[in-house]
C-alpha cells in the first residue's frame, strides 16, 4: 500500500495546511527582516510539524487507539502554538513591558488542552465533565510547570513573577479547553 493514498489526504485538515502556509511565510518575512537563524528555525519547525500531521495515523496499527482517533481538526494546533511564538523568538516580543508572553502562553494552554482532551476522550466512553474540566487543568500545570523547568534550564526568558504567572497562564488556558470539550462532550 502506498505511504499517502488519495482517503488519506482527504482526511487532512485544510486549516492545517493553511497554517503550514503561513509558517512558510513568517519564515520569508523573517529572512527579508535579515532574521537569517529566526527564519531557519520557522523552517525547522515547519519540517517538524509536517512530520507530525502528514503521516497517515488512522491507518497506523503501531500507534495507540488513542491517537489514531485523535480528530485531524486538531492538527493545526502544534501550527497554530509555533506561528503564535515565532514573532516572540524572532523579533524578540517576549521581552519588554507588553502581554505578548502572556497571551501566548493563555493561548498554547488552550491549544495544547484541546488536543489532551480529546486524547482522553478518543476511546468514547462517557466521562463526567467535572473530570474531564479536573483531568484538563492538572495537565495544564504540569506541562506550565514542564515548560518553565525548560525556560529554567537553557535561560530562556523570565524571572520568579514571570515563572508563576506563565505556568497560571497555561492552566487557565488547558482549564478553559477542558470546559469547553467537556460540555460539547455531553
Amino acid at each position: 500500500m502506498a505511504l499517502l493514498t488519495r482517503d488519506d489526504i482527504r482526511r487532512q485538515s485544510r486549516l492545517a495546511w493553511f497554517c503550514l502556509l503561513l509558517l512558510a511565510a513568517m519564515s520569508a518575512w523573517f529572512w527579508s527582516l535579515d532574521k537569517r537563524n529566526a527564519s531557519m528555525g520557522v523552517l525547522v519547525s515547519l519540517v517538524g510539524c509536517l512530520g507530525l500531521i502528514l503521516p497517515p495515523r488512522e491507518r497506523m496499527e503501531v500507534l495507540p487507539a488513542r491517537l489514531r482517533a485523535l480528530p485531524r481538526a486538531l492538527d493545526c494546533t502544534p501550527i497554530l502554538a509555533t506561528l503564535l511564538s515565532s514573532p516572540g523568538y524572532g523579533l524578540n516580543w517576549f521581552y519588554g513591558e507588553n502581554p505578548y508572553d502572556e497571551v501566548v502562553h493563555l493561548f498554547s494552554g488552550a491549544m495544547a488542552g484541546a488536543v489532551f482532551v480529546a486524547l482522553l476522550l478518543a476511546d468514547g466512553r462517557p466521562r463526567r465533565s467535572g473530570r474531564i474540566v479536573l483531568a484538563g487543568t492538572v495537565f495544564g500545570l504540569l506541562l506550565g510547570c514542564t515548560w518553565e523547568v525548560f525556560e529554567a534550564i537553557t535561560g530562556l526568558i523570565g524571572d520568579f513573577t514571570d515563572t508563576w504567572t506563565d505556568i497560571v497562564l497555561t492552566t487557565l488556558g488547558a482549564t478553559v479547553a477542558a470546559m469547553v470539550l467537556a460540555r460539547r462532550a455531553e
